[in-house]
């Protein structure tokens, strides 16, 4: 990838703590290091036999499948997208020369993304969480969504259409704009809120103990919870325990579900793939005219 390169770990296992200010990327499935070939051979005592070291139409094609959702458990979605753009963006602000404008590695990364989900990921699948959770409650008229964060938002268009959204977080402020574009919609704090509507959606890193003393809070509870926390937890065994009557869908559920229909999308995953790696090749290939001088010859 020009001057730079991917090291890809694919678990939540951090790299070491001497890598602490490394541009580091991290997802729920997998981390990338981004570094120049240059940094890679002062490190790599750090790296282990696992370690994948990606370069060129390599680390690109890797890069732009995962962006693209092909790599997600749900296929097509745009969260891990919105979660890259805020690194890059965090990057920038810490003036990391690897992620700067006039990075055209970067550039083409961030339009073919784009231009690829436009042109072949619609209808393939779940674009997102959102999409999952109004096909999952599109017979409940209300709903009441836990945070206030990324996830949380990209949630709440999708299930607006309902009667009564309510949404509970802990800076109520940071939700006032969806306030204001949606009528049905109330915010309020975790510590004054009551949960009201036929849905539950946790979309927050909440302890089991908050969850449920939310759901105790009111003698007509929801009849559904959905879980979107990634991390290991007991709510659907404490449900069964002290609110019988409430569903608890989890995330591995989802993914199930969705693991049920993947195989009908696998040929266009493939076809995609391999487009992906020739738009990668044709980018690390490409002749630039320059006819400003030696300095753009060599550029």
């Amino acid at each position: 990838m020009e001057d730079i390169l991917l090291v890809h770990r694919k678990s939540n296992r951090n790299f070491s703590p001497a890598l602490a200010q490394a541009a580091i990327w991290k997802t729920c499935l997998r981390q990338i290091l981004f570094i120049t070939e240059n940094e890679l051979n002062q490190i790599s005592d750090e790296l282990t036999s696992e370690d994948q070291i990606l370069r060129g139409e390599k680390g690109l094609s890797l890069l732009l499948e995962i962006l693209c959702g092909l790599h997600s458990p749900i296929v097509g979605e745009t969260e891990v997208f919105g979660q890259f753009k805020s690194f890059v963006d965090s990057r920038k602000a810490l003036q990391d020369t690897l992620f700067a404008d006039h990075q055209k590695w970067l550039s083409f990364v961030l339009t073919e993304v784009k231009r690829t989900r436009a042109e072949h990921l619609v209808g393939i699948g779940s674009q997102s969480y959102g999409s999952l959770l109004r096909r999952h409650t599109k017979n409940l008229s209300s709903a009441t969504i836990c945070g206030s964060g990324q996830l949380a938002q990209e949630i709440i268009p999708w299930l607006a259409h309902k009667e009564l959204v309510q949404v509970i977080c802990r800076t109520p402020l940071k939700m006032e704009g969806f306030a204001e574009k949606y009528n049905n919609l109330s915010v309020h704090s975790y510590e004054k809120s009551y949960v009201h509507g036929d849905a539950l959606v946790i979309a927050a890193p909440l302890t089991d103990e908050r969850i449920c003393d939310l759901l105790s809070r009111q003698d007509t509870r929801p009849n559904f919870v959905y879980d979107l926390r990634g991390e290991e937890n007991r709510l659907a065994e404490l449900a069964r325990v002290h609110f019988p009557h409430v569903t608890v869908i989890t995330l591995s559920a989802f993914f199930a579900e969705i693991e049920a229909t993947k195989k009908d999308t696998q040929s266009k995953i493939q076809i995609i793939k391999e487009m992906i790696l020739e738009k990668a090749l044709s980018f690390v290939q490409r002749t630039e005219l320059r006819p400003l001088g030696w300095d753009d010859i060599c550029a």
